[in-house]
């Protein structure tokens, strides 16, 4: 029996040693990204509206993408857009999530920036505004339109950046991410108030984002950001799974009619802009799991779980045209152009070249 119980307390020794030798080696060549976004970047504004925090100056930094990335807000709380001139008869405000933002990319980089470059080299008198948000959705698109309703004119173009997230999310009443104490964090169904502020706290405290335990997979995603090994060993595990699953939860979604619900919201924003005179564009983002073939084999099991690609188009576009809302496909740019490299590697978001590919294209499209 005591040499059972010295060979167990052997092995659990070995064991642990070697995952901590191995977590050490795997931050040598791996490290695992941070989320990326400084404190105090953003809060609540007007009508309940996200916005940056006017007058913000900061970096982005998710420690394997993109360091010491500059991001700054004017002193309403929208992005600054270096090349937009002080004024312009035609203003074009731009509204959508971290891929309209510009995650991991300086105020210089994002594609509203890129956009209103070239607008500028065609001597278009239009103002680029970037009013986009990271962790946030149709909601909140629909918040920022109430409170720009009152002022906007025949002159503007509200541009939407409509990301796959948008597109799947179900609509709820339940918050998925707020600011708490500066901080953008996640909140599950059932997270206690005090669980949220005591998250917030250690990770203020130690750096150490404290795992949420509402699912397998909200766990492992945030332990990626904690631990390299499991940073490392994520994708590949993540790839099994797809393999081994009977069919994707976006089937399920849907079913349920979640992309009709979003467009529902879509409708009242077209509604809410059309007595002022202001136009409507939506432009389509996917992510690279579409538009990339690799990940798209793997995430699609070689097209099982998607007839297509190009799937965001396929469930929004005729959504679109039942809604009477000009529509921009971003696919068949992104598509064409994957094998230079669009997107981080890590972090998925938009790099500097594919922000300037989708800026340019956009330009050409809207004017």
């Amino acid at each position: 029996m005591r040499n059972l119980a010295g060979n167990l307390l052997l092995t659990l020794v070995s064991c642990l040693t070697f995952l901590v030798v191995a977590e050490l080696v795997a931050w040598q060549f791996n490290p695992p990204p941070s989320p990326g976004l400084p404190v105090d970047m953003f809060q609540g504004g007007p009508g309940g509206v996200w916005i940056m925090t006017p007058d913000f100056r900061g970096v982005m930094d998710n420690r394997v993408d993109f360091t010491n990335v500059p991001a700054a807000a004017d002193s309403s709380g929208a992005r600054i857009v270096p090349a937009a001139p002080a004024e312009a008869p035609r203003r074009l405000l731009v509204i959508g999530d971290s891929q309209t933002f510009g995650h991991g990319l300086s105020d210089e980089d994002s594609w509203p920036n890129r956009l209103q470059e070239n607008l500028n080299r065609r001597d278009q008198a239009v103002k680029v505004s970037n009013l986009a948000i990271p962790a946030i959705n149709i909601d909140q698109y629909l918040a920022r339109v109430r409170v720009l309703a009152p002022s906007l004119g025949a002159n503007d173009t509200i541009l939407i950046g409509m990301s796959w997230n948008d597109l799947i999310t179900p609509p709820s009443d339940q918050e998925s991410n707020r600011i708490v104490a500066g901080h953008l964090v996640s909140v599950g169904t059932g997270d206690s108030e005090t669980a949220i502020q005591a998250r917030v706290r250690i990770y203020d405290f130690t750096g150490i984002r404290v795992p949420r335990f509402q699912n397998l997979k909200t766990f492992l995603d945030t332990l990626s950001q904690e631990s390299a090994l499991v940073s490392t060993l994520y994708p590949r595990a993540k790839a099994i799974y797809y393999r081994l699953r009977d069919h994707s939860p976006v089937a399920d979604l849907v079913k349920a009619g979640v992309p009709e619900a979003n467009f529902l919201m879509m409708r009242q924003i077209a509604e809410l802009i059309a007595p002022t005179g202001a136009r409507l564009v939506v432009v389509l983002l996917p992510e690279r799991m579409f538009f990339e073939d690799g990940p798209f084999a793997v995430y699609s099991v070689n097209g099982r779980d998607f007839p297509t690609p190009d799937y965001q188009a396929a469930l929004a576009l005729p959504l679109c045209k039942d809604a009477a809302i000009t529509c921009l496909n971003a696919f068949p740019l992104l598509h064409d152009h994957h094998r230079e490299g669009l997107v981080f590697p890590v972090d998925g978001h938009f790099n500097a070249k594919g922000a300037v590919l989708i800026g340019d294209w956009l330009a050409s499209e809207l004017y």
